[in-house]
């Protein structure tokens, strides 16, 4: 029986790693990391210069997290509809997403900070009321 579920297209790289983005994406949001000296969170180089960077880095990277692992679960259940059996398309497909998801979740985090925060680590304030 586990030798079937194993071989079946239901067993992919993209749902179980989207259950695992979903997973850590909640628990990050419920309980965020306090510190950078904390075991867990979303640690880069931007993320850690100050509190309010790797605050804002947490919060975020859990808000992508969940949202890319609904994503990659989605698109391992349609693979596993769409497929018969495992093939190497099936294996790039599933793997690679998981591989999409993991770099649009650093990516986005970093764009995001340095949308929001200067290379001293001093958030910008966006007034839509100064024109330049």
């Amino acid at each position: 029986m586990l030798l079937s579920f194993l071989q079946s297209t239901y067993c992919n790289a993209a749902i179980f790693a989207g259950a695992l983005f979903f997973l850590i994406g909640f628990l990050i949001h419920r309980f965020p990391p306090k510190s950078t000296r904390s075991w867990y969170g979303y640690r880069s180089f931007l993320s850690t210069k100050n509190a309010e960077m790797w605050q804002a880095a947490n919060e975020y990277a859990a808000f992508i997290s969940r949202r890319v692992g609904i994503i990659l679960m989605l698109t391992g259940i349609i693979c596993a509809l769409l497929f018969n059996r495992q093939t190497d398309w099936f294996l790039y497909i599933t793997v690679g997403a998981v591989a999409a998801g993991i770099m649009y979740i650093v990516g986005d985090t970093e764009w995001e900070l340095t949308r929001h925060f200067d290379k001293d680590g001093k958030r910008i304030l966006h007034d839509k009321s100064i024109k330049a």
